[in-house]
């Protein structure tokens, strides 16, 4: 007699953090149908068509059953099957022997995001601190731009907490990010919005599916989003629009910054019993003070406490400002300069105006400076949301055991993934010489894809990957060892709605697949630190006792019974309350000292590395940029057939007009390439693409071009203004090419 459960999961993938709850039915054993769990806000009850096709991945037939151990040369594709014990002892011996020859930190773990798995992703990083090894990048696929410009401006990792979601916005703006096809549920929240009479603008090189549906669409240059930004600030100025009351209470436009050495003045320029105190000009008393003494502190104008030479924050911030007139932002943006005057206005007064942004706006050499700009732009009107109570925001996990495991010993060493290249090709900082990859398809993904190839795999003595699929990097790998689905281990997912949900395993793992923790599990003991690995169940109880008060009384046992509300402190509405930043100053800075050695105290507009206005640009005169596509989560779900049906093949949009100087016609076979490399590809004319522009959609295997591979064509250069911040960004959407017709 057949029998059927019913059990409540979540989905853990990328999807802008959806983190959708599943009810997954389960008929003799098998999984038979995925549909949409209800939440105590039906807002929330929703379902992607990736999601829906998980069962085509979970039984797809090329999915990796067993243990394999490379049998001939690397990518040739030789195997030979092992048992997990034959496996994990060789897994062990070959790390130990690489720590033994170079030092444990030649090791490394290289990750993608946390969405993937809150307890698998907090397993590795355990495992990579009880290894005390390296552990790569906490961005995945290097988009880091975002993290670098808001730690360096609001002193946390995601602009939206402070710029998005304001309550009952009467403008929202989506600035380089398509919800449309890369975050559905927001789409469908934006377009509720606009049923309501909310204005929306779209801000993109694109003319994306989002920008279909908005009220005013900008096409702007790639990687000129900071001049944008700039240009809008010139016409707040000039309109008197700006809060100055916001910029003189929570950010450091009040500071006083010394004209010597461009510092912030501390009370020990004053005086030799002064300690670091920010100082500012009292207006009330007309001389220096502490910054929290003041009684009216100026907010802009030249001073001279104790003869230093100085100007308030806010004074260099305008006089900046002031070199980018509406006119000169239109010359460097090609967004008219009546659109840009219009915007400024709208920003301005149709307050609370939000601003959605996503990594892609990031995806070029100075990528966080846009963030910074345009975090910049949101203070400078008052448009932020503020943070809660001594900088709270949200869930506070208790990180703690996994970011550093064992107290009494040192945890891992840290690389950004692109200075991982140079550690691995020239032994800089360190040498590193073994890579375990988990959840990221590194060859596939991340930039200069021929360097990875020919300088960087070679140079690995050791290389495993954990994957459902034989995915482009695990071709290349010394041992792959079979990870499950979601819908066969346990982990915890929350965001973006206010619910904390088990992820709970709908049945066992299949064929000989583990989940990643159980692997890490069964290895620990192999290495002597056994006693710090446990149960998905036992991991999540450990992360949720951190004496939080959002998460207070969450346990496993309470997520069985349906999503938990996180019990978040509420943010102040409104800008007479106070406010701490999590900055140095515990104040909104604009103006960032540790970036003076590279001329970018101040959010600067900077020509992306590889602008179509360089001398590069008459051998490659087309800006490459890559959009996220609704049918995968980067390089995974291509694997699905349902959605293969729907989109068959790689295609590289051009504007009509440079099709046609090229004497391409649409469906036409070409060669997109650089000195980088090159990639062959059928030809999609889209008018929706400006010119100079070509865009094809990332995500796609090796195995789907005619030849070549896209990130062939993508630079790896390291931006050292980054590293100062975070770490640098990978320039996906920063690189010249020509295309010919094949």
């Amino acid at each position: 007699m057949s029998t059927e459960t019913v059990v409540h999961t979540a989905c853990p993938a990328h999807c802008s953090g959806n983190a959708c709850g599943i009810l997954a039915h389960v008929r003799d054993g098998q999984v038979s149908k995925l549909e949409p769990a209800t939440f105590p806000d039906n807002r929330y009850t929703r379902i992607c068509q990736k999601g829906l096709t998980t069962l085509q991945i979970l039984y797809h037939p090329d999915r990796l059953r067993y243990p394999l151990r490379r049998a001939g040369a690397r990518g040739e594709g030789k195997w030979q099957q092992l048992s997990w014990d034959e496996a994990l002892d060789y897994v062990a011996e070959r790390l130990k022997d690489v720590a033994a020859k170079h030092g444990r930190r030649s090791v490394a773990w290289v990750l993608g995001g946390p969405g993937s798995g809150t307890v698998k992703f907090g397993a590795y990083t355990r495992f990579a601190g009880c290894f005390q090894g390296t552990r790569v990048s906490t961005w995945g696929y290097g988009d880091a731009a975002g993290p670098c410009g808001t730690i360096s401006t609001f002193g946390a990792h995601q602009l939206g907490d402070f710029v998005a979601n304001l309550e009952e916005p009467r403008l929202n703006i989506c600035w380089g990010t398509n919800p449309a096809e890369s975050g559905p549920f927001r789409m469908r929240s934006l377009l509720d919005a606009k049923e309501r009479g909310v204005k929306l603008v779209v801000i993109d090189p694109i003319f994306t599916i989002t920008a279909s549906k908005a009220d005013e669409f900008l096409a702007v240059r790639p990687g000129t989003d900071a001049a944008l930004a700039l240009g809008m600030m010139h016409q707040i100025l000039e309109d008197g629009l700006e809060d100055r009351d916001f910029m003189s209470r929570y950010t450091v436009g009040p500071y006083l910054v010394r004209q010597d050495n461009s510092r912030y003045l501390r009370g020990r320029d004053l005086s030799p019993d002064g300690d670091d105190t920010y100082m500012v000009w009292d207006m009330a008393v007309g001389e220096a003070r502490v910054a929290d003494s003041a009684v009216k502190p100026a907010l802009e104008g030249s001073y001279n406490p104790g003869s230093v030479s100085c100007k308030t924050a806010f004074q260099m911030l305008k006089e900046l400002i002031q070199e980018y007139p509406p006119s000169r932002a239109a010359e460097i943006t090609g967004v008219s300069e009546d659109k840009i005057v219009r915007m400024a206005r709208a920003y301005a007064t149709l307050k609370p105006a939000a601003i959605l942004t996503n990594n892609g706006l990031g995806r070029t050499y100075h990528g966080d400076i846009t963030f910074r700009a345009v975090g910049t732009l949101a203070a400078l009107t008052g448009n932020i949301r503020l943070p809660g109570p001594a900088g709270h925001r949200g869930v506070q996990y208790n990180w703690g055991p996994f970011l550093k495991p064992r107290a009494d010993q040192p945890s891992y060493s840290r690389l950004g993934i692109l200075n991982m290249y140079d550690a691995i090709a020239r032994g800089e900082p360190y040498p590193v010489r073994a890579a375990w990859f988990a959840f990221i398809n590194f060859i596939n993904q991340c930039t200069n894809n021929n360097r990875i190839l020919n300088e960087i795999i070679p140079e690995l003595e050791f290389i495993v990957v954990a994957d459902m699929f034989m995915t482009t990097t695990a071709q290349h790998a010394d041992v792959v060892l079979p990870v499950c689905t979601f819908l066969e281990f346990t982990d915890m997912v929350n965001g973006p709605h206010p619910y904390i949900q088990l992820q709970q395993r709908v049945i066992p793992p299949l064929y000989e697949s583990k989940s990643d923790v159980q692997i890490l599990r069964e290895l620990a003991p192999r290495l002597g630190f056994d006693e710090y690995f446990k149960t998905e169940e036992e991991f999540i109880d450990l992360l949720l006792d951190s004496g939080d008060p959002s998460i207070e009384g969450i346990n496993v046992q309470r997520l069985k019974e349906g999503p938990a509300t996180i019990k978040s402190p509420p943010r102040p509405t409104d800008h007479t309350a106070s406010a701490q930043f999590r900055t140095p100053s515990g104040r909104i800075e604009f103006y960032v000292e540790k970036l003076l050695p590279f001329g970018e105290a101040l959010p600067v507009h900077k020509e992306p590395l590889e602008s179509n206005r360089t001398p590069l640009a008459r051998k490659y005169p087309l800006s490459l940029v890559q959009v996220h596509s609704k049918f995968h989560v980067h390089s995974s779900y291509v694997k699905s057939a349902w959605l293969h049906e729907l989109d068959t093949e790689p295609l590289l949009e051009i504007n009509p007009a440079d099709a046609s100087k090229r004497q391409i016609q649409d469906g036409d076979l070409v060669e997109m390439f650089n000195d980088r490399g090159q990639v062959k590809v059928k030809a999609k004319l889209n008018a929706g693409v400006q010119p100079g522009v070509v865009n094809l959609t990332h995500g796609w295997w090796p195995s789907h071009f005619r030849e070549g591979n896209l990130n062939a064509l993508t630079n790896d250069a390291i931006n050292p203004a980054q590293e100062a911040a975070y770490e640098a960004n990978m320039c996906m959407n920063d690189n010249l090419v020509e295309v010919r017709k094949v």
